[in-house]
């Protein structure tokens, strides 16, 4: 399945149901509508031409079964990439199953093209050994016939199919990253292999795109429509999959405490919200890190006072507003500026807490990130700028 090398997890929409050798396995929303699919898909065709003297709750309970087992497939799938990612030495921040399959979260790039091809090679083969095993345990006989037998068979069919369209080389697909490896290989730059093979990823994507309008066309609706939507999730992940590579280079060895701002205006978690406006306007900020005693209790933003009534301001302290600091609002200083980016990204604040032992030493922006950025050549859309464009934007600000 296509993977991920990003710092954030548990993002919205999403629940942690168990961890496996200590990596955290997510379900989306999304998970729970592609399983009713193929719930379905099962109950009403696959079961009954396979069964045909079987009961309709019987194909139902089997369609439960054999979508939850295809699930559990993947995960196996995701979690070949994730033991051998780390391995090689890469933090694996999660696995998260979706309407797609599934993808595994690390924290980076894979240090060389070995890693590289192992990590992505695993997965597919991982797919063929339990298509394989399943083949060969029913072709043994011992489950001849009944819903086993047929559950067994289906499992035994998709984990192969899984395995095969894997293997297609377009990025972020196995296929794709098996194909990187080779051209990281032999171009020896990551940024140039990665962005070869997600403009492969993307033609391929609209293959699938044009194949599915073809579909549903010639009345295959239902295959149609789903081949267009796994096309645009492709073009998508490929085209994130170059911005990320490129917002990985642009920021390169750059921590927090290298962009930070250590001047800090704060406000005290007492003061009303009617004094927090006043700082909006002699400071300009759009937020402040709220203090009690000396230790940050949270952060204020410009967009919190409109819950409170314009007679009620003057009697609110700014703590009954702020939003409790969490995790995701506060970075350390030695920190990369991708996970800052990564965490600023999510909050839905783009603003961090720089703390060092408890104690506030810094604060930091998207802003201040997207400032690195456009002079390392990157547009905050993440789009590389030719390196003439960078080269001026570094004159100027020198």
């Amino acid at each position: 399945m296509a993977r991920q090398a990003r710092d954030r997890i548990g993002t919205p929409g999403t629940l942690e149901v168990l961890s496996i050798a200590g990596i955290p396995i997510y379900v989306h929303a999304s998970w729970l509508a592609v399983y009713a699919l193929i719930t379905w898909t099962l109950a009403i065709g696959y079961f009954p031409r396979t069964l045909p003297d079987g009961t309709t709750a019987a194909y139902w309970i089997a369609g439960l079964v054999g979508a939850l087992l295809l699930f559990v497939s993947v995960l196996l799938h995701e979690l070949a990439h994730a033991l051998v990612a780390r391995r090689h030495g890469l933090t694996v921040r999660g696995i998260t199953l979706h309407v797609f399959g599934g993808v595994s979260q690390l924290e980076d790039e894979p240090p060389t093209p070995r890693a590289e091809f192992l990590i992505a090679v695993v997965g597919p083969l991982t797919s063929f050994a339990i298509g394989g095993g399943l083949w060969a345990l029913a072709a043994s006989g011992l489950l001849a016939g009944g819903v086993a037998g047929a559950i067994v068979q289906y499992l035994a069919w998709i984990n192969v199919a899984v395995g095969v369209f894997n293997l297609v080389p377009g990025f972020p697909l196995d296929g794709g990253r098996l194909l990187r490896a080779a051209l990281w290989q032999w171009k020896g730059t990551l940024s140039r292999a990665t962005y070869i093979a997600s403009r492969v990823g993307t033609a391929i994507a609209f293959g699938l795109m044009g194949l599915g309008a073809l579909q549903v066309l010639t009345g295959g609706l239902v295959g149609g429509l789903w081949l267009i939507f796994i096309g645009l999730f492709l073009r998508t992940a490929a085209d994130a999959g170059y911005t990320q590579m490129a917002l990985r280079e642009a920021l390169d060895r750059l921590v927090v405490r290298d962009v930070m701002s250590p001047d800090v205006v704060t406000v005290d978690g007492a003061a009303s919200v009617a004094e927090l406006m006043e700082q909006f306007w002699t400071h300009h900020f759009t937020s402040f890190p709220v203090v009690a005693g000396g230790r940050v209790e949270g952060i204020a933003a410009v967009h919190d006072i409109k819950a409170v009534a314009p007679d009620r301001r003057q009697h609110t302290p700014v703590r009954d507003i702020m939003r409790p600091l969490g995790d995701g609002l506060v970075i350390a200083q030695g920190d990369s500026l991708v996970r800052a980016l990564e965490k600023a990204g999510a909050n839905g604040l783009g603003r961090l807490a720089v703390l060092e032992s408890g104690r506030l030493i810094g604060y930091l922006s998207l802003k201040d990130i997207t400032h690195v950025l456009v002079l390392r050549g990157v547009a905050p859309g993440g789009a590389v700028r030719p390196d003439a464009a960078a080269h001026r934007d570094l004159e100027r600000a020198a």
